[in-house]
């Protein structure tokens, strides 16, 4: 397990090997911000690296492309949480996390 801490809500999540921060986050009862419910196709789930970007995975190839058609410039900074799996802690900063008011993801 690594810990991914997220700002400005200021939560910590637990998240496994090969698990997504967006996954994690669901699991844990929070809401992030998606249109495309983690297709990796609308880039609204996109979070900035803060702190521990040595510790995120690979970029996979339909994450870079969205990035690419959706930011300029693709500064690795940015990073989608529906693709986005840690092997240590990370800090990150997305705006629109929140918890699960109604039972509804």
């Amino acid at each position: 397990m690594s810990v991914v801490h997220v700002d400005p809500i200021g939560i910590d999540l637990e998240v496994a090997v090969g698990e997504t921060v967006m996954t994690a986050a669901r699991g844990a009862g929070f809401v992030w911000p998606t249109v495309c419910d983690a297709s990796a196709s609308c880039g609204t789930c996109v979070s900035v690296v803060e702190d521990g970007l040595e510790n995120c995975g690979e970029m996979p190839a339909d994450e870079r492309e969205t990035l690419a058609r959706t930011l300029v410039p693709l500064d690795g900074k940015r990073r989608l949480a529906c693709r986005l799996t840690v092997t240590g802690p990370v800090s990150l900063k997305k705006r629109g996390v929140h918890a699960v008011e109604d039972g509804s993801q």
